[in-house]
């Protein structure tokens, strides 16, 4: 599964998988946003789709379950950087709002930081490629490549 992006002036983004936090990001204080869940079903086409959370609302298998998708605990940046190390940076786009995510969102092919009920840290805003202001509007992003390619133009 592979999505691209093509970015005029900028090799093609050739997406795998997909990191995502969970909360703040998938959920408002460990309540699932309405909307994600399907966006991300669409997306499972094209992506492999890995939730990756500290899990302060202990919510992460459930939520991973419902969704049928795989979920790993981690609850440092350092921890989620390894695991995007793992995947290849080159190939993952990340969605997250917490300090924790600043150093996958900076290292990922394409960081979004999400604007969100819970709000977002401004470590997470400075490492991102883009901004948006829900979880919904990032996936939308993805699912239409077009804009997400004007969005990244240079």
């Amino acid at each position: 599964m592979t999505l691209s992006v093509s970015i005029p002036g900028l090799a093609e983004l050739r997406l795998e998988h997909l990191l995502v936090d969970v909360n703040g990001t998938l959920t408002n204080r460990g309540e699932l946003l309405d909307g994600v869940e399907a966006r991300l079903g669409r997306l499972s086409n094209a992506l492999d789709i890995r939730l990756v959370s500290a899990d302060t609302f202990g919510t992460l298998e459930t939520i991973a379950a419902g969704m049928s998708v795989s979920a790993v605990r981690a609850s440092t940046g350092e921890d989620k950087l390894r695991m995007l190390d793992e995947l290849g940076r080159e190939r993952c786009a990340v969605i997250g709002n917490g300090s924790n995510d600043a150093l996958v969102l900076e290292a990922a092919a394409v960081g979004f930081a999400i604007i969100g009920p819970e709000g977002a840290s401004a470590a997470a805003l400075r490492s991102a490629d883009v901004v948006c202001a829900s979880t919904a509007d990032a996936l939308d992003l993805l699912l239409d490549p077009k804009a997400l390619s004007a969005t990244l133009r240079r």
